[in-house]
């Protein structure tokens, strides 16, 4: 409405397009030409629930492109590939002023939760995956193409290492919030 180059990223799994919140906003964002980037990071499962036993269609760009929208699927694994389908996408919203939908097909390497037994899905099929890391494909990039220095990953690894470790013993050293405090800043106060 201000005509600024601003676009709006709008980022949700697979497991949100069974709601119908996905199509209306598709529909409306495509009605009214707005300037919306939609990212559908698809991982294959919603929770716990494989796309393919809740979406008859699960081709998910396909949805996007059937509210007459630009669409693709990009490999949600590949960080340079993921970024260069960003830029074309954004480049597209800010030209037009019209929704793009980007499709990222990714997985989850690890379970949903701290309580996901994993029980939907077998062991081989995330060691199938586990070779397309985004992580480990990128910094194979980087060295690849010599970007990256052994001692900078060296360097990195034992910095990310020890914030973790400092995090974690901060929590483990924590104290417990006493019973009083419980709904402190839940609920206004009475006004006198």
């Amino acid at each position: 409405m201000r005509g600024e180059d601003i676009v709006t990223a709008c980022f949700f799994g697979d497991g949100a397009v069974a709601e119908g919140e996905f199509h209306e906003s598709l529909n409306l964002a495509a009605l009214w030409g707005l300037p919306v980037l939609f990212i559908c990071e698809n991982n294959l499962y919603a929770m716990g629930t494989a796309l393919a036993l809740s979406e008859s269609e699960t081709d998910i760009q396909r949805k996007a492109a059937s509210y007459r929208m630009s669409a693709e699927a990009v490999d949600g694994m590949d960080v340079i590939a993921v970024e260069a389908a960003a830029r074309r996408a954004i480049q597209a919203v800010r030209q037009n002023g019209k929704p793009y939908f980007l499709e990222c097909r990714t997985y989850r390497l690890r379970a949903h939760s701290m309580f996901d037994a994993q029980l939907y899905r077998n062991k081989s099929e995330v060691e199938t995956w586990r070779p397309k890391d985004p992580i480990v494909r990128f910094q194979g990039w980087l060295e690849a193409n010599h970007l990256v220095h052994p001692d900078d990953l060296a360097r990195m690894e034992a910095e990310i290492a020890s914030e973790v470790a400092g995090a974690v013993a901060f929590a483990d050293g924590g104290t417990w919030e006493s019973v009083e405090q419980l709904t402190r800043f839940t609920y206004a106060q009475n006004a006198a």
